[in-house]
């Protein structure tokens, strides 16, 4: 009997699909939701809830991958070159909540000449 879970890329092929017909309202939690829906695996266990398997295309990753961080970030894939352009795809999308999300905070701030910040 074979794995449950779907080849590589086979998965990559979902998430490619899931990327393209993304609905504008869950564009900002499309990397979140992979992430979430990443399997859990052995290989999980003791590190503060970072997933040992790529979030696009599900493979265990390696242990320098897993505990990596680019930017102050986990990295979250394999590294395979399909998985990365995917996830900056996905990324790409979240960027009009990012810029609406600091538009508020800077509005924030310019309208309370009380508050500073650092």
């Amino acid at each position: 009997m074979g794995s449950p879970l779907p080849t590589p890329e086979e998965r990559r092929e979902q998430v490619r699909a899931l990327v393209s017909m993304c609905p504008k309202s869950e564009r900002g939690l499309l990397r979140l939701r992979l992430y979430r829906e990443t399997p859990t695996s052995p290989e999980d266990a003791g590190y503060a809830g970072l997933k040992a398997r790529c979030a696009v295309c599900w493979t265990v990753r390696p242990r320098h991958l897993q505990l990596g961080e680019v930017k102050e970030r986990p990295v979250a894939t394999c590294r395979h070159p399909a998985c990365e352009r995917l996830w900056r795809t996905a990324k790409k999308r979240e960027q009009p909540f990012h810029e609406r999300a600091k538009a508020a905070l800077l509005a924030t701030f310019a309208a309370d000449p009380g508050v500073r910040h650092a």
